[in-house]
């Protein structure tokens, strides 16, 4: 295994926002603001439930590359793997927009593949990854393209 991408960790995001409910929960009720209180708890609940299923979203989802393929896995309770060979893939782009670039190295790897069956890889996921650690998932990709002398 040379590189491993994951995408963006959007949970962190809801897990921030989730301590801001807990603590804010707690100082409504003190200030005797209890209908503010239990407002705060029933989002705070709301939260909960989008973290979770945005982190096992984000932990199902995997992309890695080896000395001989780039594999996409995805899923839970079904899940679904796809490879391409590193001698079909003909073309390799890394897109980095700006704002979201700058936190986790995030990047989105545009591959182009060759062969009867390139069409399919573009719904397998394995046409466009985006992912946080783009930099170095890339700089390995382009030298295992690269042949050897």
């Amino acid at each position: 295994m040379l590189a491993v991408g994951r995408p963006f960790a959007w949970w962190v995001l809801l897990l921030a926002l989730l301590m801001v409910v807990l603590v804010a929960a707690p100082v409504a009720a003190a200030q005797g603001q209890q209908t503010l209180s239990y407002a705060a708890l029933a989002a705070g609940v709301v939260v909960l439930v989008f973290l979770i299923a945005r982190y096992l979203e984000w932990t199902s989802r995997v992309w890695v590359l080896t000395d001989r393929r780039v594999i996409a896995r995805s899923g839970i309770l079904n899940r679904t793997q796809a490879a391409v060979l590193l001698e079909r893939v003909q073309d390799a782009s890394l897109t980095r927009p700006f704002l979201a670039s700058m936190f986790a190295d995030y990047g989105i790897l545009h591959l182009e593949t060759a062969g009867i069956h390139s069409d399919e890889r573009v719904t397998e996921g394995l046409h466009e990854v985006a992912i946080t650690g783009a930099s170095r998932f890339y700089a390995q990709l382009t030298d295992a393209l690269t042949p050897r002398r």
